[in-house]
């Protein structure tokens, strides 16, 4: 299972119906056919599977008969199911977050694995204080300086997150997200000081930084900015979080999934080795 927090009850709703799907292939059956036996539509079994929509018991039992599973398979449904119709803890980090970061934020604390690629802005958990501040200025209307000071205070306490050495977090980082920092305050302090920041991150056990330099050219999904979550769960989730400019999308099913792990070994192999990338982030902040 994954370590860290315990898993939010949306991922558990994911497992179910990951399990639901490959116990119904092992039974030869096609989402048509459960209809048929059912009576359900093939919109709420695709719902159940996808992990959109959670199941009661009873239904539960309908479709664990039908695919004749297992005694191990169908206590592993069942205490999914039931964990998925958990709440989260009140008083959390998660409740300083409005939307779809609440889900980002249960996840960061419970993921085995978070990979990030990040084309013009420097990934929230590897931002210095000052960089951040820059960055809240920056919005429109303007933020009042408590407000600022208290989306400080959150995105710092995240970064909490990288401290757990049994958990992988991976950055692909554009070189286009460090030139935008040039000049940011009127000099290179805040480029120095970030440059650094990631250089150290390097040296972490659990955490990898890549940057991709212009030099390289153009590479696929360069503009996209995204977030994928691994779950060492039974079987395994994943779930990608993708970027938009006023909040984003969480995405799960099977197909979305597989196009963005796709995607994430095409930027890897674009991005500069550890070693590598250290050099040249030393050389951003030389010509600075």
């Amino acid at each position: 299972m994954s370590r860290g927090a315990p898993l939010p009850p949306f991922i558990h709703k994911v497992i179910c119906g990951s399990k639901l799907r490959e116990l119904r292939e092992e039974a030869g059956l096609k989402q048509k056919d459960v209809v048929k036996r059912t009576g359900w539509t093939q919109t709420r079994i695709t719902n159940v599977e996808s992990g959109k929509s959670a199941i009661a018991p009873h239904h539960l039992d309908t479709l664990l008969d039908l695919y004749d599973a297992d005694r191990t398979s169908r206590k592993h449904c069942h205490e999914q199911a039931l964990l998925a119709e958990g709440r989260a803890p009140r008083d959390t980090l998660r409740t300083r977050f409005e939307g779809d970061m609440q889900l980002v934020v249960d996840m960061e604390l419970s993921a085995a694995t978070r990979w990030e690629h990040s084309s013009m802005v420097v990934p929230g958990l590897l931002q210095t204080e000052a960089y951040m501040r820059t960055l809240f200025r920056a919005y429109r209307p303007s933020l009042h300086q408590t407000q600022i000071d208290q989306h400080v205070a959150n995105r710092l306490e995240r970064q909490a997150a990288l401290n757990d050495i049994d958990r992988q977090f991976w950055f692909v980082i554009d070189e286009a997200a460090l030139r935008r920092l040039e000049n940011i305050d009127g000099g290179s302090a805040i480029l120095r000081e970030q440059v650094r920041h990631l250089a150290k991150a390097l040296d972490r056990p659990n955490i990898e930084v890549q940057a991709v330099p212009f030099r390289h050219g153009y590479y696929l999904g360069q503009e996209v900015d995204y977030t994928i979550f691994g779950f060492d769960t039974k079987p395994a989730v994943h779930v990608v979080y993708l970027e938009k400019y006023d909040g984003g999308d969480t995405l799960h099913d099977t197909k979305n999934v597989a196009r963005f792990l796709d995607l994430w070994e095409h930027q890897k192999a674009a991005g500069l080795g550890p070693e590598q990338t250290r050099t040249f982030l030393r050389g951003v902040a030389r010509s600075s």
